[in-house]
């Protein structure tokens, strides 16, 4: 039986705390405050805590003196990281026996950084590789114990990449530990630059779809970047529209049209959309809080062009401040 500290969020965090409270000590528990897109908070984490007779800390700032003097205290075997705010220092790492094992969604070494399972989609990547490696101070770049790979093709989704690792994860962190108990330390990962991706966040305007881009790169912007995150959109009648569910069809005869257009309404529902190079079919929408399974109940005509329209919207805005200046001039 190990002394574990967990350190970090997300849902696969708390259920791997979860598995390894049954044949392992978890004596402290430390969170911040979860994400727009986490399933769980730090209410959850508080909860298993109280369960587990675990220590429950809620900070951002896990490198302070006084946290790192409590750390110390309880002369921990291992730290269990998943999706922490910050880096832990080097000071903080020295006072777990073993170190601090982090899952890190992206195949390391390539992705490193944030969003990398986006990234891997918006990019074409073959799969999406789940790491777990030993801490050190750098950003994801400690020895690697083990790693899983998902399968990426053209039409997985970003949702179904976080429920296999929902599934995997606490495992993935058992057969870690396991590892590094029989006092293997992993294998290094590379210092070449040229063989390091280094992928920035992502914030619900990267979501935008820009119809002058090809039909491929909008097809995965919609999958990268669907729940649990904000949602691939664009604009009709001036207002946000979700693309929930798209696929790319070929045209079967050349064809002159505006990108964005819809071009055709299918008694199935689907609208179809005109890009650069292809169509876009929409099957699944979602506007002003209603999600649409047949776009077609929403979107009436040909004459719809998706996107937001800057002259129009000058043109709209113009014609009320017109009505504004006359209403105030009758006061």
């Amino acid at each position: 039986m190990m002394r574990v500290c967990i350190i970090g969020r997300t849902k696969p965090l708390l259920e791997t705390a979860k598995l390894l409270a049954k044949n392992h000590k978890i004596e402290m528990i430390i969170t911040s405050k979860h994400s727009d897109h986490d399933d769980v908070s730090s209410k959850d984490f508080m909860n298993l805590a109280h369960t587990v007779g675990a220590k429950f800390i809620k900070t951002q700032k896990i490198n302070q003196k006084e946290l790192q003097s409590s750390i110390k205290k309880y002369k921990f075997d291992l730290g269990i990281s998943m999706n922490n705010t910050i880096l832990l220092d080097k000071k903080t790492l020295s006072f777990f026996k073993y170190g601090v094992l982090n899952c890190h969604f992206g195949d390391l070494p390539r992705y490193r950084g944030n969003a990398c399972p986006n990234w891997a989609i918006l990019n074409g990547e073959k799969r999406i590789g789940i790491s777990i490696h030993l801490m050190d101070e750098g950003l994801d770049s400690g020895n690697i114990i083990i790693k899983k790979y998902f399968p990426l093709n053209e039409r997985i989704t970003i949702q179904e990449f976080y429920n296999y690792a929902e599934e995997i994860v606490p495992t993935l962190f058992s057969s870690a530990i396991k590892i590094i108990r029989s006092g293997k330390r992993g294998k290094k990962q590379t210092k070449d630059p040229k063989q390091i991706l280094r992928t920035y966040p992502r914030n619900k305007f990267d979501g935008k779809i820009n119809w002058n881009d090809s039909v491929i790169n909008i097809h995965r912007l919609i999958r990268a970047a669907g729940k649990p995150f904000y949602g691939a959109y664009t604009f009709y009648n001036s207002k946000k529209l979700f693309i929930l569910e798209a696929r790319i069809e070929r045209p079967k005869s050349r064809y002159s049209s505006v990108n964005g257009q819809v071009i055709e309404r299918r008694k199935e529902g689907e609208v179809i959309i005109s890009c650069s190079d292809r169509f876009l079919i929409l099957s699944k929408v979602k506007y002003e809080g209603r999600t649409y399974n047949k776009p077609t109940t929403l979107i009436k005509t040909i004459h719809t062009r998706l996107g937001m329209n800057v002259e129009e919207e000058i043109e709209d805005i113009r014609k009320k401040l017109t009505l504004l200046k006359k209403k105030l001039g009758k006061i």
